[in-house]
C-alpha cells in the first residue's frame, strides 16, 4: 500500500498544518508526485515535482532539510526550476515507514513573512512537521493492517462456509456474535432471528444447560419452522479472563454428516473385486458367476458354506462390484456379540436408553451402513427374540433405537452368511421362517475346498508367495511330495485351515521350496502314511497321545523361535480356547 491509497486523509492533514502555521503545506510520494497541498500547490496534485531539488534530496538521504534561500543552496544547485522558482524558504521531512522513506512533507514560505516565521521557530516547527510525518505513516501503516485483517477475515468466513461443521460464537452472556452459513441452516438463527444462544438451547433436547458447562459430542434434537434437526454439539470457552467466560464457540453437525464420517474411517480401503478370489476350478466358475449377477441387484443375498469357505470375501466382493462401492460395508458377527447388547449394536441406542449409556446416544450399524452394504455374518445365530425387529426394518427400511422413539430412514443393502443349515433351523423352531425367505432371496453357496480340488495348487502357491513376502523368507515355492500331501489331505477348515497350514510351513522351511517336514504334524502324518487308516498296525498312537506329542513339541518350538501364544495356535491349526483345554487335560 502507498500514499496515494490514503491521498484523502493526507489532503486533510496537509490543510490542518496549513491552517496552524499559515504556510503552505505540499506532500509528495516516494515517486515525487504531489499527492497533497494548499494554496497553490492544490491545483498542482498529481504532478511530478523536480527530482534534482530538495524535496528529491530528502527522499535520497531519508533525513530533514531546512533551506533558507532555495536560489542559493547547495542543494537546489542541480533543480531545473530554480530559475522560475518563487518560494524563499523550504523546510522538508521524510515520510518514513520501517526506516524506509515513502514520500516527503513540506512547508514552503512565499514571502518574506512566512520565512520569518518558519525560520524563527525552526526547531519546534520541525518537530511539529515531524510529528505529522509520523501521523501520515501511522495512518498508511494502519490502513495496511485493517486491509490485512479484512482479508483474513474475509478468508476466515470462506473457510468457515465451506465447512461441513456449523460454527456459532457467543459473548460472555450468551448473545450471538458469529454464524457460518452452516449453522445457520441447520439452526435457522437468521430465520427465527435468535440472538443469544439460550433461546436455541431452549428449543432442543439439551436441558438445563448454562455458559459455564460443557458439551462434548451431545446429541440433541431440535425442530425449527423448516424442520426437525438431529445433531451433535460441542463447546468450548475460547477466552476466559478473570472475571469470567469471555466467548464460547460452538460445533454444530448434524448426526448424518458424523455417521458419514464414521462410515468413511470404517470402510476406508475396501477394495475387493472378483479378480482377488483364485480359483481355475469350474464350480467356482459358476459360484463368482451368480456373485457378479447378485451383486447388480438390492435384493437381500444369503451366503451359504462351511467355515473357512472365504463368505465374507464374496460379501466384500458384491458390495464392491455393486454400485454402491463407494459407500461403506460394514461387517457385523452375530455370533461374536452378547445377546444383552446386540439391539443397541445393531440399532443403536439414545440416550438414557440404558445404564452406561453414552450421553447423547449411539448410532447402530444399520445407521452406519446407510446407502452402503450391511454383512450380518453368522445370521444364525441371532437371539429370536430379534428376529422380528430385523425383518421389520428390511420391510420397512427404518430403525428405531434402543430408547428412543424417532424412526430413522435407511437405505442399506443386507447380505447374510451363515455355516449351519438354516431350513433345519427353521424346522426346529430355532430360526423365523418369514426372516429366512426374506434373507433367502438371492441364495449364494460357496463350494467347500474338497469339491473344488483343482484350485488347491494355485490357491497353495498364492499363499506361498503371500508368506514369504509378509515373513521375509527365501521361500519360492512347494516340493512335490509336499503339494501331494496338501491335495490328498481332507480341508475341514477349508482355504482358512490351508492359509495357517503354508504360514506354518513357510516359518519351518530352511530351503527355497516347502518339504513335507515342514507342514505342520498332522498334515506329514498323512504325507508319511497316506493309507494308515485302513491298515492296522500295533505301533499306532492313539489320538490323545498324538495332541500331547504335538502340542509339547510346539511348545518347545514357541520357546526356541520366540513365538506368540497366537501363532503357536495357528501353528497347529486350533483356537487358543481349544489349546488351553487340551493343554489342561495333559
Amino acid at each position: 500500500m502507498e500514499l496515494k491509497d490514503i491521498q484523502a486523509s493526507v489532503q486533510q492533514i496537509a490543510e490542518a498544518i496549513s491552517s496552524v502555521i499559515e504556510i503552505d503545506v505540499t506532500v509528495t510520494d516516494k515517486n515525487l508526485i504531489r499527492i497533497a497541498g494548499t494554496g497553490k500547490y492544490k491545483s498542482q496534485i498529481g504532478e511530478q515535482i523536480s527530482q534534482s531539488g530538495v524535496f528529491a534530496s530528502c527522499l535520497r538521504d531519508n533525513r530533514p532539510y531546512i533551506v533558507e534561500n532555495p536560489r542559493e543552496a547547495a542543494v537546489c544547485s542541480d533543480c531545473k526550476m530554480k530559475d522560475t522558482c518563487l518560494e524563499c524558504a523550504e523546510m522538508v521531512t521524510p515520510i518514513t515507514i520501517n526506516s524506509s522513506a515513502e514520500g516527503v512533507i513540506g512547508l514552503i514560505a512565499f514571502d518574506p513573512d512566512q520565512k520569518k516565521k518558519l525560520l524563527k521557530n525552526e526547531s519546534s516547527i520541525l518537530t511539529f512537521l515531524q510529528n505529522m510525518s509520523q501521523m501520515i505513516a501511522s495512518t498508511l501503516t494502519e490502513k495496511e493492517k485493517t486491509a490485512e485483517i479484512n482479508i483474513l477475515a474475509n478468508q476466515l468466513q470462506t473457510v468457515m462456509d465451506i465447512m461441513d461443521k456449523g460454527v456459532v460464537t457467543v459473548d460472555s452472556i450468551g448473545d450471538i456474535k458469529y454464524t457460518n452459513s452452516i449453522a445457520d441452516n441447520i439452526l435457522g438463527i437468521s430465520e427465527q432471528r435468535f440472538r443469544n444462544i439460550q433461546e436455541i438451547i431452549n428449543h432442543t433436547s439439551i436441558k438445563g444447560f448454562t455458559l459455564g458447562g460443557k458439551l462434548k459430542n451431545r446429541e440433541f434434537e431440535y425442530t425449527h419452522p423448516s424442520g426437525a434437526v438431529t445433531g451433535a454439539i460441542i463447546s468450548s470457552k475460547i477466552l476466559q479472563s478473570k472475571d469470567g467466560v469471555e466467548s464460547v464457540v460452538f460445533i454444530i453437525q448434524e448426526i448424518q454428516g458424523l455417521i458419514k464420517s464414521a462410515r468413511n474411517i470404517i470402510s476406508a480401503n475396501i477394495a475387493t473385486p472378483f479378480d482377488n478370489i483364485i480359483y481355475k476350478s469350474k464350480v467356482m466358475e459358476d459360484t463368482i458367476r451368480l456373485a457378479k449377477k447378485a451383486s447388480q441387484s438390492k435384493s437381500t443375498l444369503l451366503i451359504t458354506g462351511e467355515s473357512g469357505t472365504g463368505k465374507e470375501l464374496f460379501a466384500r466382493a458384491v458390495h464392491y462390484a455393486s454400485d454402491r462401492k463407494k459407500e461403506p460395508f460394514i461387517a457385523i458377527n452375530c455370533s461374536a456379540i452378547p445377546e444383552n447388547l446386540f439391539e443397541s449394536e445393531l440399532f443403536g441406542y439414545s440416550e438414557g436408553a440404558f445404564t452406561g449409556a453414552s450421553r447423547g446416544g449411539h448410532p447402530g450399524k444399520f445407521e452406519l451402513a446407510d446407502r452402503g452394504t450391511l454383512l450380518l455374518d453368522e445370521i444364525a445365530e441371532m437371539p429370536l427374540h430379534l428376529q422380528p425387529k430385523l425383518l421389520r426394518v428390511l420391510q420397512d427400511g427404518k430403525v428405531t433405537r434402543v430408547g428412543g422413539s424417532r424412526q430413522i430412514e435407511v437405505d442399506v443393502r443386507i447380505i447374510a452368511s451363515t455355516n449351519v443349515n438354516l431350513e433345519e433351523k427353521v424346522k426346529n423352531r430355532e430360526f423365523r421362517e418369514d426372516l429366512y425367505y426374506r434373507l433367502n432371496v438371492i441364495p449364494l453357496h460357496i463350494p467347500p475346498l474338497r469339491e473344488r480340488t483343482g484350485d488347491i495348487e494355485i490357491i497353495t502357491r498364492s499363499f506361498v508367495e503371500k508368506f514369504s513376502q509378509k515373513l521375509g523368507k527365501a521361500v519360492t515355492g512347494i516340493d512335490d511330495r509336499a503339494l501331494a500331501t496338501i491335495k490328498a489331505y481332507d480341508w475341514k477348515g477349508n482355504i482358512r485351515e490351508l492359509e495357517n497350514a503354508i504360514e506354518y510351513a513357510v516359518n519351518m522351511s530352511e530351503n527355497s521350496l516347502i518339504s513335507l517336514l515342514d507342514l505342520p504334524p498332522k498334515l506329514q502324518t498323512a504325507g508319511k502314511h497316506p493309507s494308515a487308516a485302513s491298515q492296522p498296525s500295533d505301533n499306532i498312537m492313539n489320538l490323545e497321545e498324538l495332541e500331547t506329542r504335538e502340542i509339547e513339541k510346539a511348545m518347545r518350538y514357541k520357546e526356541n523361535h520366540g513365538l506368540t501364544f497366537e501363532e503357536m495356535c495357528n501353528m497347529l491349526g486350533i483356537s487358543r480356547a481349544t489349546l488351553y483345554r487340551k493343554i489342561k487335560r495333559t
